[in-house]
């Protein structure tokens, strides 16, 4: 399906596996919207989140630990005034312990710091994910979805993701019945796994409730990514594509180029894309567009 404005061709739609989901293709990423690492001022962000939406854009994916809450936290006021077909993503599984709370404290003064000398935010992403670990024992797991459900401002997540597990996640039973009770009760509509390689995504498809999973995968990965895309397909799990503009994926192309062999899999429901301005959203925009007009005119 197509959503046109003013004649022009924007976004397309698709199913995500056998869920009742129908995202954008093009889904907006939103790990760097509210983080120490962004760029551009918040009101440029949230701008570029309102013309996203206003261009078709359905599906925002974040997470509980993105900007320190604050991703979900912007998503939410966003949703507020155009949350009428948006699709609503998170994920948790990820802990950066107490200094999340030191680092949102001291952020406003922070991103003053970080945009006037950008090399500092390289040094910054790096010390923030060495404090990275891992947590998936179930009663986390609960705490941390209830506080994505206050800070996005809704009383149910249209998909919640495990942050990463890992393939031998030794609570993956008591994890799959939590969110299967916490779906009975109207928290969740759906939940996957956002998965570190094509290899640990592997081990998920086919589990239990699982609807969907979530891997890096650029136009250099489709072809050793086909028999995995193939399994999803056959039992109805959707796929969600991130990292898909790579540092490799465009030397010697452009972005429509990289976004063409991942829009070709009808396995793949989305294609996540960070947008920190308006001129990234209208980048990305413009590569969707042109490949649907090739393929509407072929």
């Amino acid at each position: 399906m197509l959503i046109c404005s003013g004649g022009a061709l924007i976004v397309q739609y698709r199913r995500l596996g056998n869920t009742d989901l129908r995202p954008s293709l093009l889904g907006f990423g939103c790990s760097m919207i509210a983080s120490l690492a962004t760029r551009h001022s918040r009101g440029e962000v949230e701008a570029t989140l309102r013309a996203a939406r206003d261009s078709g854009i359905t599906f925002f994916d974040t997470a509980d630990v993105y900007g320190q809450g604050d991703s979900e936290r912007l998503l939410g006021r966003v949703y507020r005034d155009h949350g009428d077909g948006m699709i609503l993503c998170t994920k948790a599984g990820l802990t950066v312990g107490p200094v999340e709370g030191l680092v949102r404290m001291a952020k406003p003064m922070l991103n003053v710091l970080l945009r006037r000398w950008s090399s500092a935010r390289g040094v910054t992403t790096s010390t923030r994910r060495r404090q990275e670990r891992q947590c998936f024992d179930p009663e986390y797991l609960r705490r941390r979805i209830e506080g994505s459900l206050q800070r996005l401002g809704v009383e149910c997540l249209d998909l919640f993701l495990l942050h990463n597990p890992p393939i031998n996640l030794p609570q993956r039973d008591e994890v799959c019945e939590l969110l299967v009770r916490l779906k009975e009760d109207g928290k969740l509509r759906h939940f996957g796994v956002s998965c570190r390689s094509l290899v640990d995504a592997d081990s998920w498809i086919g589990q239990s409730g699982v609807a969907c999973v979530q891997v890096p995968l650029d136009r250099s990965r489709v072809d050793s990514a086909l028999p995995i895309l193939e399994r999803a397909g056959a039992l109805g799990v959707g796929v969600i594509a991130r990292e898909v503009l790579s540092r490799n994926t465009q030397p010697d192309g452009s972005i429509a180029d990289a976004f063409r062999p991942l829009v070709q899999r009808s396995e793949i429901g989305v294609l996540l894309a960070g947008m920190g301005c308006r001129a990234h959203l209208r980048e990305n925009l413009q590569a969707i567009e042109e490949i649907v007009r090739c393929v509407h005119v072929a």
